[in-house]
C-alpha cells in the first residue's frame, strides 16, 4: 500500500456527539502546521509518532482499509441517528490523499463524511476532498489576521479564502469558533465574525466552543508551551452565545 494511503491516528472517538450532527465515529489524525496557543490536542502537533516521556506511544500508522472496517461497526448508529464518519486532527488536510480515500470508501459504503478543519491548506487539496464530503465543520479561530497570526501561528488570508471557495461552491459548512477569554472574545472579533457568517450563503450555523484546559499536561509532558489558564466557566460560554445572536441571523449554538 502507498504511503498516502496510510496515515498516523492518534486517536478514535466511537459515539462522538460533538464531531458533527448525530452518533459518529471521530478519527483524530497526527500533523499540524497550525500552533494553537490553546490546542487541546498538542500531540496532534508532530505528524509522527511519538512517546510521552513514560513510554506511552503516541500514534498508530493505519491504513484506509483498517481505519474504515473500525468506523464501519457503527453504521446502525449512524443510519439511526443522521451520523457518520468525521476525520479531525490535527490537521487532517496535512494527509489529504488519506482522508480523500478513506471518504470515499466511506461513502460507497453509504456513511456520512465530515471533516474538522482550519482550512490551512492549498485550494487544489480542498477541492479534491469535495465531492466526497458531506459537511465542513470549519474553524474559525480569530478574524485580525495580525493576532490570528500571534496566536495561531500563520494569518488569516488562506483560511478565509478557501472558506469562501467552499461557499461559492455549495459545500454545506458549520463554523465552529473557539473562544478564549482575554484572547479573541473581544467585540471586534465577534462583529467580524457575525459578519463574515452572514456574507456567506452555506453556513448552517455557528457553534461556539468555550476553552477547556485539554491541552496543558499533555503539552507538558512533550516540552511544548501552550496557553494555561483554568476552563471557562459555564456561564462564559452562554455569554459569548449571547452576544453573538444580537450580531448575526445564523444560528448560534453552545457546542
Amino acid at each position: 500500500m502507498s504511503e498516502d494511503m496510510t496515515a498516523v491516528v492518534f486517536d478514535v472517538e466511537h459515539f462522538a456527539t460533538k464531531e458533527g450532527p448525530g452518533i459518529r465515529t471521530a478519527v483524530f489524525l497526527k500533523g499540524c502546521p497550525l500552533r494553537c496557543m490553546w490546542c487541546h490536542n498538542p500531540e496532534s502537533w508532530n505528524p509522527k509518532i511519538e512517546k510521552y516521556p513514560d513510554g506511552t506511544v503516541i500514534g498508530r500508522e493505519r491504513s484506509v482499509g483498517d481505519v474504515l472496517e473500525e468506523v464501519a461497526r457503527d453504521k446502525a448508529f449512524y443510519d439511526a441517528s443522521g451520523g457518520g464518519l468525521t476525520v479531525s486532527g490535527g490537521e487532517p488536510l496535512f494527509r489529504w490523499r488519506f482522508v480523500r480515500e478513506l471518504f470515499a470508501r466511506a461513502k460507497k459504503s453509504g456513511i456520512s463524511t465530515a471533516i474538522e478543519t482550519s482550512g490551512y491548506a492549498a485550494e487544489l487539496h480542498i477541492r479534491e476532498l469535495m465531492p466526497v464530503t458531506d459537511l465542513w465543520l470549519y474553524d474559525i479561530k480569530g478574524m485580525d489576521p495580525v493576532k490570528h497570526k500571534e496566536h495561531v501561528g500563520i494569518d488569516t488570508a488562506a483560511i478565509h479564502r478557501n472558506l469562501r471557495m467552499l461557499d461559492a461552491d455549495g459545500a454545506k459548512i458549520i463554523l465552529r469558533c473557539p473562544m478564549i477569554p482575554g484572547v479573541n472574545d473581544f467585540t471586534e472579533n465577534l462583529v467580524a465574525l457575525a459578519k463574515l457568517a452572514d456574507e456567506l450563503k452555506n453556513v448552517e450555523a455557528i457553534h461556539v466552543e468555550p476553552y477547556v484546559a485539554y491541552g496543558i499536561d499533555k503539552a507538558h509532558k512533550l516540552g511544548l508551551k501552550v496557553y494555561e489558564a483554568p476552563s471557562a466557566p459555564p456561564e462564559y460560554g452562554r455569554g459569548i452565545v449571547s452576544r453573538l445572536k444580537t450580531l448575526t441571523r445564523r444560528r448560534v449554538v453552545l457546542s
